[in-house]
């Protein structure tokens, strides 16, 4: 893999389908060299072939974003072997109808959602400080419905009343409240953070659903968009650069205002869950 001096380097979650695709896509056609993580092998290849065809421009990355201790080693590697990270999006995401519990003991939504994006952010910090003004850009949704304090700190992971919309509103609210967080904590290394709305996209997030929701999702995908207009400006965007702390709606920013205490519980319950996840 070769990388010109100059050029951007980015790493995309959920990168073979819906918005981490489109992203992906974006990204690459704006001069970008983009690693794309996914769990579908098969399709990662054909995508990385598809877009390498001229000129190589992408890499796959076959991960289980679901396994903490994975994604830790990964990040530990990926820093070791790029000079600099300058775009680091996280899209990836699950909504399954019944609870599901990872090899180390956390729900599933969380775990893809929130706890993997919070340890590719914290792992890949010191490529993202080597790049001039890296930006993070976490997925998140809309407004009325994420920027309402509303977690239960004594049901983080949904032992009780789990439903497959409370788990995945429950995830990404959380990881649009750690957006705030990480913007606060990674300023002094010139690091933007930020969420965004992504729009109605085609994604493969129905997969999982029983039917008859299967199938109404998939006759609402026949009116969807096979990019995100939002995602698009947030990752490539100049006019983004220096501003943090945001949940895009289309191309306006809007500040995130969490309560301290509240982003303080959120922030320790997070972290202990990491650590006794990857064992320190």
């Amino acid at each position: 893999m070769q990388i010109a001096g100059t050029q951007k380097v980015a790493l995309v979650t959920g990168g073979t389908a819906g918005v981490g695709l489109s992203m992906v896509r974006d990204l690459v056609a704006d001069g970008a060299f983009v690693h794309f993580v996914g769990t579908n092998a098969a399709k990662g290849q054909r995508i990385e072939q598809a877009l390498n065809a001229a000129n190589p421009v992408c890499r796959f990355i076959a991960l289980d974003l679901s396994r903490l201790r994975d994604v830790q080693a990964f990040a530990r590697r990926f820093v070791d072997a790029v000079p600099r990270l300058d775009v680091l999006a996280n899209n990836a995401g699950v909504m399954l109808p019944a609870r599901q519990v990872t090899d180390e003991g956390n729900e599933m939504t969380f775990a893809i959602d929130h706890l993997a994006a919070l340890v590719l952010c914290q792992g890949l910090r010191p490529a993202l400080a080597r790049a001039n003004h890296a930006r993070i850009l976490n997925v998140s949704g809309s407004p009325s419905h994420l920027l309402k304090p509303s977690l239960d700190f004594d049901n983080l992971q949904l032992e009780r009343r789990y439903s497959l919309i409370r788990a995945a509103i429950n995830a990404v609210h959380a990881k649009t409240v750690m957006t705030e967080i990480l913007a606060e904590r990674f300023a002094p290394d010139g690091i933007d953070v930020n969420a965004f709305h992504p729009g109605g996209v085609k994604s493969d997030l129905s997969r999982d659903m029983r039917f008859p929701l299967r199938q109404i999702v998939g006759f609402a995908r026949l009116f969807m968009s096979s990019e995100s207009t939002c995602g698009k400006y947030v990752s490539t965007s100049d006019a983004v650069t220096g501003m943090t702390g945001q949940l895009f709606v289309k191309s306006r920013p809007r500040p995130l205002r969490f309560e301290r205490d509240y982003k303080d519980q959120l922030w320790r319950c997070s972290q202990q869950i990491v650590a006794r996840s990857t064992g320190g």
